[in-house]
């Protein structure tokens, strides 16, 4: 199980929900990460930045390290210089600059006969000589590093009295990189203030430790390390805040926006003090088009990460258009290193007919429940009128032809948080086409109509086919803010919220729906799973002949029932005693059309 890139279920507590608060009485699904993938940019000084480096390791002279493990685990830390040895194709070769005159490496993946023994790998990796940096007041160290999470964790620890005692810097465990992704960067770049321990101190010793905690965990390659007092003046834009807040009372990125729900976007900017000096005057400023909206000179003091809000939103014009994205902080002084201030065209606002859609495009990850039952979907603020006729999902490549999907839609109780039920597709059946690509569903009941000032949530589901397969695998396009997207567990009957971010997308287009009921039949099999007997039942509206099959996995028709001459809603009873346990697709034929529904025999 440990190679499947899915999320997986890990829960916390959470809020309750009231009117205009964005809280819901759920669980938490996943855990968010205390830092975002690739957020660790690299510090890099230019040429001419005032950046003093103290010590430096490149690991192509092993006598510089003591290695030690505990336990008998014969894996441990060493020294290899073929960049190609990384076991994950996404991350190899290792990038590090000197990677090819060697680097750290530990590899829990080729040690799976020890997985889960009682003893797992824990092994270090100690500088033998002490750092002296009793000159300086701020001291960070940076490295490049590359790994994909499986349970194990790993970070650096650092002493300033030559190893008597130790503090620690966890840089990954399941709370980092359990969700949207598992990989790092390649190399991801890990700048650490450990001015703490370190500033003036001249018995400065650095530790790299790996444990994979008793489980096949995976691997972890380390090269290029640095001791470096930072430029004088020098921040750093991290990330960019932006999107539409609603009744829901989060601001929502909105990557797709259809023309009636066009509003004001705010921006703000997560920008982070990485000099060595504090600093009085940092502007954030964000841009589209003929757009600028800028923050107010703002202090942010050595080390400490401010929100730099925007006084200004943007709200794009309602033609069809695409709004690129640009930010950037500035500083009254010269920083000492731009190339981490500006984030250029780090999203797409798409202003287009119908289509709404909170991810960007982009899968990275699913989410599935195992091949049981499930669904999960986002919450849309609406702020203009509109009738809904459908939507679409976008399945992962992982899911399975042959399993059975749907959409739903749910409005929310403003006095008590609950998702009440309002309608949904007919069942859809996936083939080979529809992996890696999106899927478009009509409700049943037509189109709905969604009022201003409210949000609803829409998900896809499927029943499941038992576990036999990975079933319906939703795609996820990387992180999104707590209870914002949620996730409904049929084997518990329980909702969860997730902080991945799925592909399920809000359609106004009026063709929806028109004619989906007469295509469907409103197809429903009950009970589902059976055991000797199910009972079919469908409406046509023109009196016509109709005929009913049972198909096994293998295609061949097991049961059978022609009707002839109904009209109707019809109620047929199937004689499921004969068949063995498993998964049979029930057809019904009419009017030209065929429908399919999915049914689990269990005895």
């Amino acid at each position: 199980m440990k190679k499947l890139y899915f999320s997986f279920l890990a829960l916390t507590a959470a809020g309750t929900f009231h009117a205009q608060v964005k809280s819901i009485n759920a669980p938490r699904l996943d855990k968010k990460a205390s830092f975002e993938v690739g957020s660790s940019v690299a510090h890099k000084p230019s040429a001419d930045a005032k950046a003093t480096t103290i010590w430096s390791d490149d690991f192509s002279t092993a006598a510089n390290w003591a290695i030690a493990s505990t336990g008998s685990n014969p894996e441990q830390w060493h020294f290899i210089n073929t960049p190609n040895s990384i076991p994950v194709s996404a991350l190899s070769p290792f990038a590090a600059p000197t990677a090819a005159n060697g680097f750290l490496f530990v590899n829990s993946d080729a040690n799976n006969t020890q997985d889960q023994d009682g003893t797992p790998i824990i092994t270090t990796a100690t500088t033998v000589n002490a750092i002296d940096c009793s000159a300086h007041s701020v001291v960070k160290v940076k490295y490049n590093h590359n790994f994909r999470w499986w349970h194990d964790t790993r970070g650096i620890r650092v002493s300033g009295d030559n190893g008597v005692t130790w503090t620690e810097f966890l840089i990954s465990d399941e709370t980092d990189y359990f969700t949207p992704n598992q990989n790092s960067a390649n190399p991801e770049v890990t700048v650490i203030d450990i001015s703490s321990i370190a500033a003036g101190q001249s018995q400065v010793k650095i530790q790299f430790y790996y444990n994979d905690n008793d489980y096949w965990g995976w691997y972890w390659a380390v090269d290029d390390v640095e001791l470096y007092v930072p430029e004088a003046n020098d921040v750093k834009l991290n990330s960019v805040l932006w999107g539409s807040t609603g009744f829901w009372a989060e601001r929502l990125a909105y990557y797709q926006v259809p023309q009636s729900q066009v509003t004001e976007v705010e921006f703000s900017g997560l920008v982070e003090n990485i000099g060595a000096q504090n600093q009085t005057d940092a502007v954030f400023t964000a841009t589209t088009g003929s757009y600028t909206g800028a923050s107010a000179a703002t202090p942010i003091a050595v080390g400490q990460i401010d929100t730099l809000d925007c006084a200004t939103s943007f709200t794009p014009g309602s033609s069809i258009a695409n709004h690129a994205l640009s930010a950037n902080v500035a500083l009254g002084v010269t920083d000492g290193d731009p190339s981490n201030n500006a984030l250029n065209n780090f999203a797409t606002i798409a202003v287009n007919p119908y289509v709404y859609a909170r991810d960007n495009g982009t899968a990275t990850n699913g989410s599935f429940n195992g091949g049981m039952g499930f669904e999960v979907g986002n919450i849309f603020d609406i702020f203009s009128n509109v009738s809904i006729g459908g939507g679409s999902v976008y399945i992962n490549g992982a899911a399975e032809p042959g399993a059975e999907i749907y959409l739903k839609l749910y409005s929310i109780d403003p006095a008590t948080g609950d998702f009440l039920y309002v309608d949904e597709t007919g069942p859809y059946v996936l083939q080979n086409a529809d992996l890696d690509a999106e899927v478009t569903l009509s409700f049943l009941g037509g189109s709905y109509p969604l009022n201003a000032g409210e949000a609803y949530l829409l998900v896809a589901g499927s029943n499941g086919d038992g576990g036999a397969t990975n079933d319906l695998v939703v795609g996820t396009a990387g992180p999104a803010p707590a209870q914002t997207c949620y996730y409904y567990d049929m084997t518990d009957l329980t909702w969860y919220y997730t902080t991945s971010q799925p592909m399920v997308r809000m359609n106004f287009d009026p063709a929806l729906g028109v004619n989906e009921e007469v295509a469907s039949f409103g197809l429903e099999v009950a009970p589902n799973p059976a055991a000797d007997a199910t009972n079919v039942t469908f409406t046509v509206k023109n009196t016509t002949d109709a005929i009913i099959n049972v198909i096994d996995m293998a295609g061949k028709v097991v049961a059978t029932q022609t009707l002839a001459g109904i009209n109707g809603t019809q109620n047929v009873a199937i004689n499921t005693s004969a068949l063995n346990n498993g998964m049979y697709t029930v057809s019904v034929a009419a009017n030209g059309t065929i429908v399919t529904k999915k049914l689990a025999i269990r005895k």
